[in-house]
């Protein structure tokens, strides 16, 4: 696919070396990234961010397909497939990159010197991707044409609100045929009228969060603010969807409004009775417009925050040094690449994993004792990890419980230590024992997931 975008075939080579390279433990700067891939120098990926003859847009282009082809969509879900759009930043010291400036940043709750970027994330039952991006210019850098310039933003390229850029993605989705059947936004974008008619118009239901103040007009014609309508509310406690620590249990209350298929729906949290949030909903015909239908499509915004984290901890996507236009946007395209890939492998794996001999035994095992020669190859088995979950609280964990799940953090860090693996770059003892660790902190997370699952159950019937 690369070999498409890029015009030349040393392109192609260093954008699957960045790609591969991306992961935990290694810095996103192309020093780090240089040395973790084998290079010699750090030239290449510098020059793969800028000097470097492909368009980011193209890979852009190409990452609806990817994320189809690569995360399924299991059967029987109740909604399908949809789009979370969010948006998150990436902290900075200086003036000098490009669209950096003080504005609101999620990830502190606080105004600081940062580049935000808004993505649209590909989520389905089995897993999430970014599929778009696109970088928020502030108003202070769209009327300074000399700083613009110098910092390589596009002379055509127009100041566009958050909310606009989250249509444009959509409308790109959508006119690449991603088989999406919702949409969820948060508020800066649920707000947006134009936004919340351009999914419906797409054909996509949605749960567009909204301030408390909003004005919904009810069936009787009369307009009101979002949190007046809690006094008449019912509210039903349910589940929006499993997390890390089990069913993720709110107060669920739904009305009506005047627009046909559209109903705000409450979420009253049992920790603090007091936090509310507002969501517009919206089925088209021949969709179930329930509370269980909205509720489930609401839970599903979270996976794009999972995005963000991964995207971060994992990947390092906010440790570049990019400075330009075009590098940034480079950068981001191979980190949601990446992203994808992560996932591909995950999703792809379907039994125990049996890595292949290394090279010629080179390497060094520190202090791991035994050598390679006290290393079967049942040491170099991945289990994939199917650990239960309890039904109810109070059912004890099963002794010898199996590993969870592999994540797409540990699938990414697995992945490098192959790839160490198999250029020599250390030895079966090594690899051998960073699988025992990858396999105990598995198994404890299996563990102290169903802890959780039995305490999130117990508070839910309370």
């Amino acid at each position: 696919m690369l070999r498409t975008v890029m015009a030349q075939r040393r392109s192609a080579a260093a954008a699957l070396d960045y790609v591969a390279a991306l992961s935990p433990g290694t810095k996103a700067n192309c020093w780090s990234l240089a040395e973790s891939a084998g290079h010699e120098g750090q030239y290449r990926m510098q020059a793969l961010l800028s000097s470097y003859r492909w368009d980011w847009t193209e890979l852009r282009a190409a990452l609806p397909a990817l994320a189809v082809a690569w995360i399924p969509d299991p059967a029987g879900d109740l909604i399908g497939p949809g789009i979370a759009i969010d948006e998150t930043a990436q902290l900075k010291h200086g003036d000098a990159t490009a669209c950096v400036a003080p504005q609101h940043a999620g990830i502190t709750g606080k105004v600081e010197n940062c580049v935000t970027t808004v993505f649209s994330a590909y989520v389905t039952a089995s897993g999430q991707a970014w599929a778009d991006f696109g970088v928020y210019m502030p108003e202070r850098w769209a009327r300074d044409l000399p700083r613009r310039r110098a910092a390589g933003i596009p002379d055509d390229l127009e100041f566009a609100t958050k909310p606009q850029l989250a249509m444009n993605q959509l409308g790109r989705l959508t006119a690449a045929g991603l088989p999406a059947r919702w949409a969820a936004f948060d508020e800066v974008y649920g707000r947006s009228e134009e936004l919340r008619k351009q999914a419906a118009k797409a054909g996509l239901a949605y749960a567009a969060i909204v301030p408390c103040d909003y004005m919904v007009t009810m069936p009787s014609g009369t307009a009101i603010r979002a949190d007046h309508a809690v006094k008449d509310a019912v509210f039903e406690r349910r589940s929006c969807g499993n997390g890390s620590k089990g069913p993720r249990y709110s107060d669920w209350a739904m009305t009506a409004t005047a627009i046909k298929g559209q109903c705000l729906l409450i979420r009253r949290l049992i920790s603090r009775p007091g936090q509310l949030t507002f969501y517009l909903c919206w089925a088209p015909p021949g969709r179930p417009a329930t509370m269980t239908y909205f509720i489930t499509i609401a839970g599903r915004r979270w996976p794009v925050e999972e995005t963000f984290k991964t995207g971060k901890d994992v990947l390092g996507w906010d440790q570049t040094q990019a400075r330009s236009w075009d590098g940034i946007c480079r950068h981001t395209a191979l980190a949601a690449l990446a992203q994808l890939r992560a996932a591909a492998i995950r999703n792809a794996l379907t039994g125990s994993i049996a890595l292949p001999a290394a090279p010629g035994g080179t390497g060094h095992d520190g202090c791991v004792t035994g050598g390679d020669d006290h290393i079967s190859d049942a040491d170099l088995q991945i289990p994939l990890g199917d650990s239960p979950v309890p039904a109810r609280s109070g059912q004890p964990c099963p002794p010898g419980i199996a590993p969870i799940k592999l994540s797409i953090a540990e699938t990414a860090r697995l992945a490098g230590l192959a790839r160490q693996y198999a250029a020599g770059l250390i030895t079966r003892a090594r690899l051998a024992f960073a699988l025992r660790w990858s396999l105990r902190r598995r198994r404890h997370q299996a563990a102290a997931r169903w802890h959780h699952y039995s305490a999130r159950f117990l508070a839910a019937s309370g």
